[in-house]
């Protein structure tokens, strides 16, 4: 069955006005913000670069550096080399590349303009534990710092005239497109016809069932694979729409094993693993209190990195269950404490 990179194959010379703009064209661009486009799109948002320059001067930048890089990153650089000269693609403009990494965040987004529309693209997180732990702490806290600076860029980089606007991501910029969206400006969410959320975790409870979030799900466009993990997280719209994949566990968060025809996804079912693990992770963390979440986030992840484990494809059964046994010789924490942070591996292998 066909994939992303057969899309593009197929539809990079076509215009828009022959094949007018669609969801694939959308995951698209939620994939290429994950580029790292330092000193090649404007920072300023009264300057733009051409895709098809944006492209060339990445890849002769930065092609080099591939073999340094996660698996999933090089399939984002071989996208941006098909599309390089795509006459699809060619003449978007991109400006106000935002892109901020430190101890709290990993923020990154750009803004395209093309055929009387403004795309704004979030970068999601990479197969990283660092980008994992990320999207568990969303259970904890709100807005952590990334969804602050999504709420802060989509209200700035939208100009006066821009009045079809269109934001999307992937994993954890799908989950800030929404809550940007949510929370932009009444005159920027006006503006706002579309949503898309790609394999992105939901809200905690509050968020879930706030007038913010209601009054922009109908505007949210939400996919996620038959075997979703990180989709799963936290409470979501029943709205959304599975898509079957060509791979199996965590690695179906990977949209380049999404399957597809023409500009539209293969819909499927959600796996009994993806239902059981959507039931597990609200009940679980329904069940804790703030600061128990918080004190657990941080004594798994701590486990991780004692076991060694810097990315999800080191998850395997046999480390997660290293894991467990670790958590029981951990004296300082209470017997009830234990039992949840076990119970949560528990949950986690459900997503193995």
């Amino acid at each position: 069955m066909a994939t992303l990179k057969d899309y593009v194959k197929y539809y990079k010379d076509l215009s828009f006005q022959e094949s007018p703009f669609n969801d694939i064209d959308s995951l698209i661009f939620s994939q290429i913000v994950y580029a790292d486009y330092d000193k090649i799109i404007p920072k300023d948002k009264g300057k733009y670069i051409l895709f098809s320059d944006a492209a060339r001067l990445f890849l002769k930048k930065y092609n080099y550096e591939k073999k340094k890089t996660p698996k999933f990153i090089h399939q984002v650089f071989d996208l941006i080399d098909s599309l390089k000269e795509a006459k699809r693609y060619a003449n978007i403009k991109m400006y106000y590349y935002t892109k901020t990494v430190d101890e709290e965040k990993q923020f990154c987004a750009f803004t395209l303009r093309f055929q009387g529309m403004v795309y704004v693209a979030f970068e999601g997180t990479d197969t990283s534990i660092i980008g994992w732990k990320e999207d568990f702490l969303l259970t904890s806290t709100f807005p952590v710092p990334a969804q602050r600076f999504a709420i802060q860029y989509l209200n700035e980089s939208i100009g006066l005239f821009d009045n079809f606007v269109i934001v999307g991501g992937h994993s954890k910029g799908g989950n800030l497109a929404m809550t940007a969206s949510m929370l932009a400006s009444t005159r920027i969410r006006m503006k706002i016809k579309q949503v898309y959320n790609f394999d992105g975790p939901g809200f905690r409870e509050k968020q879930f069932n706030s007038l913010a979030f209601r009054r922009m799900e109908n505007k949210l466009k939400m996919f996620v694979p038959n075997d979703s993990t990180v989709g799963m997280l936290l409470l979501h719209t029943k709205k959304y729409q599975v898509v079957k994949s060509n791979t199996v566990g965590l690695w179906q968060h990977d949209p380049f094993s999404w399957e597809l025809f023409g500009g539209v996804f293969i819909l499927g079912k959600l796996s009994a693993r993806s239902v059981s693990l959507e039931k597990s992770n609200v009940e679980f963390i329904s069940s804790l209190e703030e600061d128990e979440r918080n004190k657990i986030i941080e004594i798994i992840f701590d486990i991780f990195a004692k076991l060694g484990i810097t990315d999800t494809s080191q998850m395997k059964i046999s480390k997660i269950n290293q894991a467990i046994s670790l958590v029981k010789e951990i004296s300082s924490i209470n017997s009830e404490l234990r039992k949840k942070i076990v119970t949560f591996f528990k949950i986690i292998l459900k997503g193995i």
